[in-house]
């Protein structure tokens, strides 16, 4: 498993109410060390995501999250 620390980079959203969609685009975060595991020997990560309704509720500029990357079994 390798997990990365991102933020969100910007939002762009259109539409209204369950009808509103988004469109957001995270970027790596290296500050304190983050992701040096992987960012040593490939060092970007490019992640823009559309979304409906209130899952875009989920996600705001500038915040940080993290993203795992798990083999399925």
């Amino acid at each position: 498993m390798v997990t990365a620390k991102i933020y969100c980079q910007s939002k762009a959203e259109s539409g209204e109410g369950d009808e509103r969609q988004a469109v957001v685009t995270f970027a790596p975060d290296y500050a304190d060390g983050r992701n040096k595991e992987w960012a040593l020997h490939t060092p970007g990560l490019s992640l823009t995501m559309g979304l409906k309704g209130p899952v875009a509720d989920r996600f705001e500029p500038g915040k940080a999250y993290t993203l795992t990357f798990a083999e399925d079994e």
